[in-house]
């Protein structure tokens, strides 16, 4: 049936609305007193029974197809929705949850009638209709914000979803990792299926499934001697490995080793890099040729320019907004004649063949803060990168005052880049010539931009040779960050070299999701702990609930988690917990799509969440309840009663240490050579001596009687009282000398009368010392010598410091 109305859709509708329009007037006819009517003729009172029977099941049959987990809950009778009242009507019990359904499938309707209105394929399309489907000009929009800092954006209305006509499927799912893309390995010097799981992973259920399937082995295959000439193609048969990582274990996205990991870990700087050479300086931009490269052609006519190239420099514009996981839509590419401006959503698919210049090792890729961009080409076209040189790295050796792109551009070539677009849409298409241009400068002079970092870092490096940079009063101190002594020349340069392989080896990982304890970058514990929010428990789960549901409809509709539910938005509501739709709407300025259309869902999300909270709350206080039926309330120490003392073990001889001991590295990265099992440390020397010799005392009375309180105040005397020996520390060593201070007598009716408060006769400075019965401590150790430290301040504010040891 669904079928029929989409084929004859103008029709289909017009009949609709036909028999909407009769329903309404045959309605609208109906007498007052219908009641009257049905009693004196009883074929009426049948054939309206038997109307509203049927109008009751298709009342029920719509509640369903918008609460479809609601099978137990209906309308079963018009008082349900509505009741007579003094012959006026009032709503019933359950008029707001027939509402919020009505408008539920009013929302999903027109979201389907827009769908269908935008396709070709039908005659209902006015010009009002047509203009709505296209993408309306591109607009430049500023934002102002505070501290004097304004925002560009750069939109349309009406863009197309590029991520529609990917031939390649977009995979959100938590629970399945990311799968290789790329096919053939160019300029491999061990085979594509180098590394795959064998012995590490032999026993984690991936490596069970790909033995199984004939890819894991013992081994792996050695590499050659020598890196293949450029173009050559080393490839295998990727399909079991690709159903292998389909079919991996729920819930674990552990992902396959970098197809390119050993190719750029043993990558050697070419010789021409690390001489001394003059830069060259950027062609003229309204000399230098542009191309834009958006068909295969184009595509192969470029990769024949680059091939000719020693050095080239690449850029990416990228869209997460209206994505999951985002795309990346342009790529810039530089040579030292021309720039390129490739349309990324147009030759997604033709794009792998980038790898025959990005991962030839003889090329220079210069990137400014690759880590996005790697990640980037390998999540979108299976591109890699071998001989990464990343000018980010080189700002940060230099120890430059700033490190964005902007400035580098402003410090070695005198552009001011404009960030106007930096915010822009960069799905909009045809772009527009501003935002060309803005993508084209991100390249167009980083190359000189290489030149003149790589000649500053060989020039410092011939300068400070065998300079110790740690010294603060040297003369050359901080010319250059993280390194302490300059060993060579080229030891700068190879730093940034390095820093720029460990970039290079970056992996695309998808990223799950932990609904129980909300970890990871998207989890509901970071956003929680960010945002510093303070919940009860109800909110809190509700908060938790709404955390996931978001994800789960951006997963599936791959839109981005701010586009389903803005950060704000999940907080207020959270708070608020809105019961019906009218209430979430009200909470939501600005109401986002999902939401209105999933808004009745949301509404009862909330309260199952809510059920739950209150149902574990119950449970807390009934289990607080027999506890404190079976006596269980706190227990108070008086003071005349025998405290045990508890005798800690040594820690540093407990099985624990000793079995942690046995597994430990014997060196470390940052010490060096571990000391042997024998040689303990004077620290931890230091500290045993420290816990034997620990005393912890309290000062506390034996006693203490008080008298009835006299109407009138009576001071305190002048002299100050003796102090029990009960009232001092009891270890005599560290008795203070210091009498307990006098109080300042305050008006009767403010403050106690501490002055009817007196001692026994125990406890006058005659009394005997104290049994050691009625002593009150806890001994860490029983102490063998008393160490000759200065006595603790009663405030704890000033102590001496026996000393700090730190135990390896």
């Amino acid at each position: 049936m669904a079928e029929a109305f989409v084929e004859n859709f103008d029709g289909s509708l017009a009949a609709a609305f036909s028999a909407l329009v009769k329903a309404t007037k045959a309605a609208g006819r109906l007498p007052n007193d219908i009641a009257f009517h049905r009693t004196l003729d009883e074929s009426i009172d049948k054939r309206l029974s038997r109307t509203s029977d049927r109008m009751l099941r298709m009342g029920n049959a719509l509640w369903m197809q918008s609460r479809p987990d609601s099978s137990s809950i209906g309308i079963d009778s018009i008082d349900d929705v509505a009741v007579e009242h003094d012959g006026r009507w009032q709503t019933g019990p359950r008029f707001r949850p027939v509402i919020d359904a009505v408008d539920t499938l009013l929302e999903k309707i027109d979201i389907g009638l827009d769908e269908v209105l935008k396709t070709s394929a039908h005659k209902l399309r006015t010009a009002a209709t047509a203009q709505m489907g296209k993408q309306s000009a591109p607009v430049v929009t500023t934002i102002k914000s505070g501290n004097n800092l304004d925002y560009t954006l750069m939109h349309a209305q009406n863009i197309p979803r590029p991520q529609l006509a990917f031939k390649d499927t977009v995979d959100n799912s938590p629970n399945t990792p990311f799968v290789w893309k790329i096919r053939n390995k160019v300029h491999a010097r061990v085979p594509l299926d180098y590394g795959l799981p064998s012995a590490k992973v032999a026993d984690s259920p991936l490596g069970h499934h790909l033995h199984s399937l004939g890819i894991a082995r013992p081994g792996s295959t050695p590499p050659s001697g020598a890196t293949t000439p450029r173009g050559a193609k080393r490839a295998v048969d990727m399909s079991n490995v690709f159903d292998a990582m389909s079919a991996a274990e729920a819930g674990s996205l552990a992902s396959l080793p970098h197809p390119y990991e050993y190719e750029i870990s043993h990558y050697e700087t070419p010789e021409w890099m690390l001489a001394q050479s003059e830069p060259q300086k950027p062609v003229d931009w309204d000399n230098t040729p542009f191309q834009y490269v958006d068909t295969p052609e184009q595509l192969h006519a470029m990769m024949e320019h680059l091939h000719t190239a020693r050095e080239v420099a690449i850029d990416l514009e990228h869209h997460d907004y209206r994505s999951y996981q985002g795309f990346t839509c342009l790529i810039q590419i530089s040579t030292r004649s021309t720039d390129f401006v490739v349309d990324a959503l147009a030759l997604r698919a033709e794009l792998n063949v980038l790898n025959e210049v990005t991962a030839d090792p003889a090329v220079i890729k210069v990137f400014h803060g690759a880590e996005s961009d790697i990640v980037w080409l390998q999540r979108d076209f299976g591109v890699y990168v071998v001989g990464l040189f990343d000018t980010y790295h080189a700002s940060k050796v230099l120890n430059m005052q700033h490190h964005s792109l902007a400035h580098l551009l402003l410090t070695y070539s005198a552009f001011h880049a404009d960030k106007k677009y930096q915010l822009a849409d960069w799905r909009i298409r045809p772009i527009p010539q501003e935002m060309l241009a803005y993508a084209r400068a991100d390249t167009h002079f980083l190359l000189y931009v290489f030149d003149r970092m790589r000649t500053e870092l060989l020039d410092r490096g011939q300068r400070l040779k065998g300079v110790d940079m740690t010294d603060p009063d040297g003369e050359h101190f901080g010319m250059l960050a993280g390194i302490d002594l300059v060993e060579s020349a080229t030891q700068p340069l190879n730093v940034v070299v390095h820093r720029s392989q460990q970039t290079a080896l970056k992996k695309h990982v998808k990223e799950g999701y932990d609904a129980e304890h909300g970890m990871g970058t998207g989890g509901w514990a970071k956003l929680a702990k960010k945002w510093r929010h303070p919940f009860t428990p109800t909110q809190l789960s509700v908060f938790r609930a709404l955390h996931e549901w978001r994800d789960s409809c951006a997963r599936e509709e791959d839109e981005s988690v701010r586009y389903v539910l803005p950060n704000h938005m999940l907080f207020n509501i959270s708070d608020t917990m809105p019961e019906d739709t009218a209430g979430l709407f009200r909470v939501c300025h600005r109401t986002p799509p999902p939401v209105r259309l999933y808004a009745l869902d949301i509404v009862r999300l909330i309260g199952r969440a809510r059920t739950r909270a209150e149902a574990r709350m119950d449970e807390f206080r009934e289990m607080v309840r027999d506890v404190e039926s079976e006596g269980g309330e706190p227990v108070h120490v008086r003071f005349d009663e025998e405290v045990e003392i508890v005798d800690v073990p040594d820690v540093l001889t407990s099985e624990l240490i000793k079995s942690v001991d046995n597994i430990v590295a014997p060196t470390s990265s940052l010490f060096g050579t571990r000391v042997t099992a024998n040689a303990e440390s004077q620290a931890a020397v230091r500290a045993r001596e420290i816990r034997a010799n620990l005393v912890l005392t309290v000062a506390v009375p034996i006693r203490v009687e008080t008298k009835p309180t006299e109407p009138e105040f009576t001071p305190i005397p002048a002299k100050p009282p003796t102090v029990p020996k009960s009232m001092m520390v009891l270890s005599e060593s560290h008795a203070p000398s210091v009498p307990l201070p006098a109080h300042k007598p305050r008006k009767s009716s403010d403050v106690l009368d501490l002055s009817k408060i007196v001692l026994s006769e125990a406890e006058t400075s005659d009394a005997p010392e104290p049994t050691k019965k009625s002593r009150k401590r806890t001994r860490v150790a029983k102490p063998e010598t008393t160490p000759n430290v200065e006595a603790f301040e009663y405030d704890g504010m000033e102590r001496d410091a026996i000393g700090e040891s730190t135990i390896d």
